[in-house]
């Protein structure tokens, strides 16, 4: 009788002493959820421009920003993002009795971008192996807050560029790498798009002048590092 009492005691005592080899057999998924559903990301990247056919656009350089993204349902997130870009463009003058422009010199462009947009986590609201790969699009606007040019002054102003508030459109997509609960490292790659108002008096140069667009939307893809902090 002693015997069979013991015997079950022992089994108990060996499991509750060496519980590793049941712990052992589970399964780990390379999925982990997310326990935050806001981010706040400072980003800062380059912008590589489209000029347009007719040069109008800026040059190329450097874009920095914050973004702020809150999760809504499953892989969705709502995004939100204000980036700051400065670079120089061309100033282009008439030639009389010629369809041809010339180019007199740099003038700056600082612009404000404001966008808002939807964002589609590949991998819903969890990661994969630390990863959470996302696709993004949204609408935005491009406002112009650039100082009178001094190389402009003596142009008419049919002659100058103006790029003004310019509506946008986006496309992109990234990947969030986890680093800790509440940091992640973000790579991130998009493509811009705004309108390039192309100056009256440019339309007015002989009848090749027709052929000239109005406007064109200009095409910039934006590459980005930034620092997410997750709550």
């Amino acid at each position: 009788m002693r015997t069979r009492i013991t015997l079950p005691c022992l089994i108990v005592a060996a499991g509750l002493l060496f519980p590793h080899d049941a712990s052992g057999q589970r399964i780990q998924s390379p999925y982990r959820f997310m326990g935050t559903k806001q981010a706040l990301t400072p980003f800062a990247g380059y912008l590589a421009t489209g000029k347009g056919s007719l040069d109008l656009g800026p040059a190329s350089g450097t874009i920095f920003g914050m973004r702020y993204s809150i999760a809504i349902s499953g892989p969705f997130a709502l995004e939100a993002a204000l980036s700051y870009f400065s670079q120089t463009r061309a100033v282009h003058d008439t030639i009389p009795g010629d369809t041809m422009r010339a180019t007199i010199g740099e003038a700056d462009f600082r612009t404000l971008l404001a966008t808002a947009g939807l964002r589609f986590n590949l991998t819903g609201p969890r990661t994969w192996h630390g990863v959470q790969p996302y696709v993004s699009f949204g609408l935005g606007v491009g406002f112009d807050f650039t100082d009178p040019a001094e190389v402009e002054a003596d142009l008419p102003a049919d002659l100058r560029f103006d790029f003004g508030t310019s509506f946008m459109g986006l496309l992109g997509g990234g990947a969030d790498l986890t680093l800790s609960e509440r940091w992640a490292l973000s790579l991130d790659a998009r493509n811009l798009l705004w309108k390039l108002k192309t100056p009256t008096a440019f339309l007015q140069q002989g009848e090749q002048a027709r052929l000239l667009p109005g406007d064109e939307w200009a095409q910039n893809l934006s590459l980005s590092a930034g620092l997410v902090f997750r709550f």
